[in-house]
């Protein structure tokens, strides 16, 4: 966006009276749920894992001491051809078996690791990390009789969920067992980690050398062949960020193979080490020469047969969110003054999105206007000038289509702005933020967004400064009975001096000879307003001195921006409506008696506050969304609506904080509750209930209604939640004693109507001219939470909720009795329990 003029931006410092109060209830009228928050997650993803290491001694009989060659120990990488059974020497290295230029035991990505941390080589083999020897040691009870070497092989990769317990890693390297100090080995190739819901295998290659115990003459290369190396089915693997450890499946373990020596039968005595090795692990070892040496055989707990059971495996890694695959893109849909800037944004990718900026799994994604000097980290939910959130419902097949909506107050036109996307619930921080781009408007869609404003000679004033001769200031006050202009209230809204509470009018711009258009409004010559007259709309002043401010007239009556000639923005009785109002006086947050405001009213005095009729917007292909009214519930805790009949409704809350009342800002609590989505369907004839949050608060409602899998747009509401029917009703009776007040979005009688969604309480009365509004002192706007008069919530013009009538305070001491009266009833109760 461009610089204009001082002049211009003059006028936008009044109208931009509260960004942030504003920026807030645009946030709460699209549903935002609040930056931080917990919700459920949809589209589970896994995470990338690169760098996983593999560890496993395997067991002790495979690094203790043996019959004859001194050790059974491991060694990195595919052992080669020895030739013939024989044990094995130094010579050998680099040609039977993998040394790295040091001498360890390295190949590749593989390495064995003693217990101290230090690579094992040759000379070492047969010691432990402390430097003890286990050359023949045979007892499974003796000190120091097995090594604890382990293989270790680095840089798997694979994919983790550690929600669900899932891991598919694959390694590539190899090690080999070499028994009897060489006499007789064989290969695992290639592990590859298979983990569902805890349960699991690892696969690899078996290839090796095959002989005979009792005729080591025999020597052949043996087939590679693919097996399983591990089973996971009697314990579960508990998937984790980092990593986890699993003891592989042995004790209990039947094998049906008949090698050298029979499985022994299962006893009291040896039933802590019985068991065997995977199927195929032993088959392929009746070839090795080895079988006997991966199941229990005879043998006491001092022979050998304890070191045969599984050790357990470890996997480590950092696990890593994939790197989102998400395409998005905005275009202006519409800019005007009157109905603000309106961006669409669309994307697609966004059902596989990274975590939000809380680390934990997403839960939609928000889309925003921002300011351009905004840095993506410093964004909340109280500095964007337009949001909307993307509930999990509304994205079908990984795509969006949102608009998102900035009021033209909101919008400074000396600034630039960008459109930003980002994970919900959290902070567009990170691997959360998924798309900014500028959001760049042609020259015609700026100036729909901020008109010009041309001046003229031969008495006209300039609206944002002054007139001479009783011109009034067009944003604050004017003399001989101009009224306030910026917002076209009438009556006091910024006062008048002379003949304000008549409905005189006053202008953008100041006029002389007391007439002055306010930038809707209409005065005549005295400064009454007249909308009866024929007023003629000009974009020019007058030649009797006359200045209108947005658009003078000839004869001293100013028609403003949108006003016509007969009424249409105005009464005869000198009411002036300053936004879009009706004819009869009554706005969407403004009494009859002089003073007018308006955001979107309609002439019954009924306010259309924030898209809150359940209408679809005209968008056919969407279902109607539901209509759902603010509510009060009691014990019961129901919130009601209605909706296309069997149509799938998810209804989403945050509890709500009024910082203050004058301002009207919804502040978004640090938790909601654990019950903060829901998803019910409608009955046959469209009505859903669902319950309401447990603990006593106002909250923030956002419905959204499926039909065919296609989401409607979302209808905000607000539920409060009281202690108990009881003081529900006390309250409804209190609220609508004194005739006159205001309900919801409907309007009352006189021409008093509610803004927005906001009831007027406690005895206020509408024909006061009392105005609820969105917190600017005696304006209107279609918010979604208004407050009467810039000071109360609750409607009274005096800012006050106190019983002003002789019936409301006689229902005082009857409130008090009914609390006492409940009060020893729940004492009662607790004592009859005890």
């Amino acid at each position: 966006m461009t610089h204009k003029s001082a002049r211009a931006r003059a006028v936008k410092a009044r109208r931009l009276t509260s960004p942030l109060a504003a920026g807030a209830a645009i946030a709460a009228a699209t549903g935002l749920l609040g930056m931080g928050m917990s919700a459920p997650a949809f589209g589970a993803v896994d995470k990338t894992v690169d760098d996983a290491v593999f560890s496993w001694s395997v067991n002790n009989e495979s690094t203790g001491g043996a019959y004859f060659g001194g050790c059974n120990f491991l060694i990195a990488g595919e052992a080669g051809d020895a030739g013939m059974a024989r044990i094995w020497t130094a010579g050998d290295a680099k040609s039977v078996y993998s040394v790295d230029d040091s001498g360890k035991f390295v190949d590749g990505n593989t390495s064995i690791v003693k217990t101290n941390g230090e690579l094992s080589n040759f000379e070492n083999r047969c010691t432990d990390g402390e430097g003890n020897k286990v050359n023949g040691k045979i007892n499974a009870e003796a000190a120091n009789n097995h090594t604890g070497d382990h293989v270790e092989i680095k840089n798997g990769t694979g994919t983790v969920d550690p929600a669900a317990d899932n891991a598919s890693i694959q390694w590539e390297g190899s090690w080999s067992f070499a028994y009897y100090g060489g006499m007789t080995y064989w290969t695992i190739s290639d592990p590859k980690l298979e983990v569902k819901d805890g349960k699991g295998t690892i696969t690899g290659t078996y290839s090796g050398f095959g002989t005979d115990m009792d005729d080591t003459s025999i020597w052949k290369k043996l087939d590679a062949r693919d097996g399983d190396i591990v089973e996971i089915q009697q314990g579960e693997v508990d998937v984790t960020d980092s990593g986890f450890e699993f003891t592989p499946d042995y004790l209990g373990v039947e094998t049906d193979t008949d090698g050298r020596n029979l499985q022994s039968e299962k006893t009291a005595e040896n039933e802590s080490w019985w068991g065997a090795m995977p199927q195929d692990w032993i088959d392929f070892n009746v070839e090795t020469g080895q079988d006997s040496y991966w199941y229990t055989t005879a043998g006491a707990s001092t022979s050998i047969q304890p070191r045969k059971k599984a050790n357990p495996l470890t996997v480590e890694y950092t696990a890593q969110a994939p790197a989102p695959d998400v395409s998005t893109s905005h275009s202006v849909k519409s800019a005007s003054a009157e109905e603000g800037l309106t961006v669409n944004v669309t994307g697609d990718g966004y059902d596989n999105l990274p975590d939000a900026s809380t680390g934990k799994p997403s839960a939609g994604a928000y889309a925003a206007i921002v300011d351009r000097d905004l840095a993506s980290k410093d964004v909340t939910a109280g500095n964007t000038t337009a949001v909307q959130y993307v509930m999990p419902p509304q994205i079908k097949d990984g795509k969006i289509d949102v608009d998102v909506t900035a009021k033209t107050a909101d919008l400074d036109e000396s600034k630039d702005y960008d459109v930003l996307t980002w994970v919900a619930h959290g902070l567009p921080t990170g691997d959360a933020e998924l798309y900014r781009e500028p959001l760049d408007l042609t020259d015609e869609q700026q100036n729909a967004l901020f008109p010009g404003e041309d001046d003229e000679d031969d008495g006209a004033a300039d609206g944002a400064e002054a007139g001479d001769d009783g011109a009034a200031d067009g944003a604050e006050a004017g003399d001989d009975g101009a009224a306030d202009a910026a917002e076209g209230d009438n009556d006091g809204a910024e006062g008048t001096d002379e003949g304000a509470a008549e409905g005189e009018a006053d202008g953008a711009e100041g006029a002389e000879d007391g007439a002055a258009d306010a930038a809707e409004g209409k005065s005549d010559d005295t400064g009454d307003a007249d909308a009866a007259e024929g007023d003629t709309d000009g974009a020019e002043s007058d030649d009797k001195g006359a200045a209108d401010a947005a658009e003078g007239d000839d004869n001293g009556a100013a028609d403003a921006a949108e006003g016509d000639d007969d009424g249409a923005e105005g009464s005869d009785e000198g009411a002036a409506d300053a936004a879009e109002g009706d004819d009869d006086g009554s706005k969407a947050g403004a009494a009859a008696d002089g003073s007018a405001d308006g955001s979107d009213s309609d002439a019954g005095g009924s306010a259309d506050g924030d898209d809150s009729d359940g209408g679809s917007d005209g968008d056919e292909d969407k279902p109607a969304k539901p209509v759902v009214e603010d509510q009060t519930v009691g014990e019961d805790r129901l919130v009601k609506g209605k909706t296309t009949p069997k149509a799938e409704v998810n209804l989403a809350w945050t509890p709500v904080a009024e910082k203050s009342a004058e301002s009207q800002i919804k502040a978004f609590a640090a938790t909601v509750p654990a019950e903060d989505n829901v998803t019910v369907t409608a009955d046959g004839e469209g009505n859903f209930s669902a319950k309401a949050p447990s603990a006593k608060g106002t909250y923030a409602y956002s419905a959204i209604a499926t039909v065919d899998g296609v989401p409607s747009d979302p209808a905000e509401f607000t539920v409060t939640v009281t202690e108990d029917e009881a003081a529900d009703d006390d309250a409804d009776s209190e609220g609508d004693s004194d005739g006159g007040s205001a309900d919801g979005a409907g309007a009352g009688d006189d021409g008093a109507t509610d803004g927005a969604e906001a009831g007027s309480a406690s005895g206020s009365s509408a024909s006061e001219g009392a105005a609820d509004g969105a917190g600017a002192e005696g304006s209107s706007s279609a918010g979604p939470e208004a407050s009467s008069t810039g000071e109360s919530a609750s409607g009274s013009s005096e800012g006050s909720d106190l019983p002003r009538t002789g019936a409301d305070l006689m229902t005082l001491p009857i409130a008090l009795g009914l609390i006492i009266l409940g009060a020893g009833s729940v004492m009662f109760s607790r004592m009859r329990k005890r």
